[in-house]
């Protein structure tokens, strides 16, 4: 586990070089290409790794080939920053393998999210390393993002996040159950991967955490399941307050009021912050957030801030 310092990676300056890998599923190149089009018509340069287009069944080549394409990028300094390709299934087999002293010697921003909430809880139970949850190079980036989504992306790369205000006062969804104040780091992402890696060395120490959670195609009884297993593992109990995303069901159904029926029964009397409906996750908009950068969470004033 990380000694307590957190790592924050430093903002991209324009014409910097990202590098763009796939640990999780293969890619669709039509995608990939155009979401790749998008990040240059930003400004920065682009360098994809040899083994994204691999393909090994349900993920986007062996464990090593993946696991070189990531460590390749973080080991080199013409690398300023790294994004991901896609989610799917993968990234959990390369936790072992993630060249953590190359991650500690020069942090950069990490950005994805779904199956790569993963290897973001992992670095951050790890190093310390505050990453980016948010879209993704051959998934929403190239599919289009909506304005204020595209607004949240560029911030959060070419910008120090200190101070920053993640509550978007445009997006009048985010709705209040339980009203407080927490501070504490953000922490949290996919449910199914949060639950996943409970029990591991890869799984952060959530207490006191502003727990923030999202996830797709799990039918209801599958995320009172997982929802309960975090509050059986105490996760539930010990956090500073909760932050629920999008969850999208089989159908492409919302599912915003299930769970936040199973959330409310799972709290009981703990009288922690509750919102839900922030715009992060599966669908548009999908506001990027700094994964284990300090945040306050106050009801009273509308307000999800960065502190550190």
């Amino acid at each position: 586990m990380h000694s307590g310092t957190i790592l924050m990676p430093k903002a991209l300056e324009p014409g910097d070089t990202i590098g763009v890998v796939a640990p999780s599923g293969p890619p669709d190149p039509h995608l990939l290409e155009a979401g790749v089009g998008v990040l240059a018509r930003m400004g920065f340069k682009v360098s994809i790794g040899k083994n994204v287009g691999r393909l090994n069944g349900y993920v986007a080549g062996t464990d090593r080939e993946r696991s070189d394409d990531l460590n390749s990028m973080l080991n080199d300094p013409d690398i300023r920053a790294i994004l991901f390709a896609r989610g799917g299934y993968g990234s959990m087999r390369i936790l072992e393998s993630v060249d953590l002293n190359a991650v500690m010697s020069d942090p950069k921003p990490l950005l994805g999210m779904s199956d790569i909430s993963a290897l973001q809880l992992s670095l951050y139970a790890k190093c310390g390393l505050v990453t980016f949850s948010g879209p993704m190079v051959a998934s929403q980036i190239g599919e289009g993002l909506d304005n204020l989504s595209e607004a949240f992306l560029i911030r959060s790369l070419t910008e120090p996040a200190h101070n920053r205000d993640l509550w978007p006062q445009a997006a009048a969804s985010i709705r209040p159950l339980r009203s407080g104040r927490a501070a504490g780091p953000l922490l949290g992402g996919c449910l199914s991967l949060v639950t996943a890696l409970m029990g591991t060395a890869h799984c952060p120490d959530f207490t006191g955490a502003a727990l923030i959670l999202e996830d797709i195609q799990e039918p209801a009884y599958r995320l009172d399941r997982m929802l309960t297993q975090l509050k059986l593992a105490g996760v539930l109990d010990s956090v500073g307050g909760i932050v629920l995303g999008h969850f999208v069901g089989p159908e492409g159904e919302d599912q915003a009021d299930q769970v936040e029926r199973i959330v409310m029964e799972l709290l009981g009397g703990n009288r922690i912050p509750v919102v839900s409906r922030y715009p992060h996750g599966h669908v548009l908009p999908n506001l990027t957030i700094p994964h284990g950068a300090t945040v306050t969470l106050d009801t009273a004033t509308s307000e999800l801030k960065v502190t550190v």
